[in-house]
């Protein structure tokens, strides 16, 4: 049950207001997902909501000190979601139980789930934790997994890049980011991989929306591999899987185009497994957006194979997008 709960009743499922929910729990990359999510609150006007939870892991701990200790961690979360996207409104809730479950429960009504690679319970070793792979293979709505590593001071950022580049300017303003500060002119890149799926063609919908919010330029990446073959069935002598993905992409980002103008799209087609292809494209992104299954996938899977290797091994922030029921 609810620990504490600051929402207004309209916040509730059917109302027009847009919400973020992101889970916190102190750790370097729950703080990472909260400034992304604070970021995107200011972007897309929506109700920021943290919480966070705990569970029944400590049992020989009081009450008070749980609640003491989850206060804790709300009022700096809500420190630092202020500093980063002043004038949002923010809601909390901190709630006894599995984070998970929690978490689940609150992405019923959210427009967006955001949460950290792994949280301070996790072994330093995995690159993504119990409740975050939960997350993503079970919530209601699209997920977003923040990573650490993007995690940086944002004074101390101006500082390094103007180190590591003297000549570098620092009068670019964000578009509509989350200080409005001047910030080093650096290039801002959304990854987004289809294969004609209608989870993968949302992905892409999704992505052009934020590249256009954001100001970034949107690769589109489309991999193919060639079939194995069984038995004798021939190959058919027309067979072009590199012509054929060309055809597919150009025709997906026709509407694409359309409706976003203003913002650089490229678009890709390479050869080999789409899963180790889009990690490598992403490096450095900004964020990298996948559909939750693809073509190639079982119907009953949650999450398909590539969905799966990218959040677990891109270095940028994933959005993973559920296919709509």
């Amino acid at each position: 049950m609810p620990l504490a709960d600051d929402r207004p009743e309209v916040e509730r499922p059917g109302e027009a207001a847009r919400r973020i929910v992101v889970g916190i729990d102190g750790s370097a990359n729950a703080t990472e997902a909260l400034e992304w999510a604070a970021a995107q609150a200011h972007r897309t006007g929506a109700i920021l909501e943290i919480v966070t939870a705990f569970g029944p892991g400590a049992i020989f701990v009081s009450p008070s000190e749980v609640n003491r200790v989850l206060s804790l961690d709300i009022d700096e979360a809500r420190l630092r979601a202020e500093k980063v996207a002043p004038g949002i409104t923010i809601t909390n809730l901190a709630y006894g139980g599995l984070p998970e479950a929690v978490l689940m429960n609150e992405s019923v009504a959210a427009d967006l789930l955001v949460v950290g690679s792994r949280g301070r319970g996790g072994f330093k070793g995995l690159l993504l934790g119990s409740v975050s792979r939960k997350c993503v293979h079970r919530a209601q709505c699209p997920v977003v997994i923040g990573r650490h590593e993007h995690a940086i001071d944002t004074a101390e950022a101006d500082r390094i890049e103007s180190e590591a580049r003297p000549g570098v300017r620092t009068t670019k303003t964000l578009k509509e980011g989350p200080l409005m500060r001047a910030e080093p002119e650096v290039e801002h890149r959304i990854v987004v991989g289809i294969d004609g799926s209608p989870s993968s063609i949302a992905a892409l919908q999704w992505a052009a929306n934020q590249a256009e919010l954001t100001g970034a330029s949107l690769e589109v990446l489309m991999a193919w591999e060639w079939p194995y073959a069984y038995g004798w069935s021939p190959v058919p002598n027309d067979y072009d899987p590199a012509r054929d993905s060309k055809k597919l992409l150009d025709a997906a980002l026709v509407p694409i185009r359309e409706a976003h103008p203003g913002t650089s799209i490229q678009a890709t087609v390479i050869e080999g497994h789409p899963a180790p292809q889009l990690v490598k494209a992403a490096h450095g992104a900004d964020l990298l957006v996948v559909g939750s299954r693809g073509h190639g996938e079982f119907a009953g899977m949650l999450l398909g194979s590539v969905s799966e290797h990218c959040v677990t091994n891109a270095t940028c922030p994933v959005l993973v997008l559920r296919d709509q029921k």
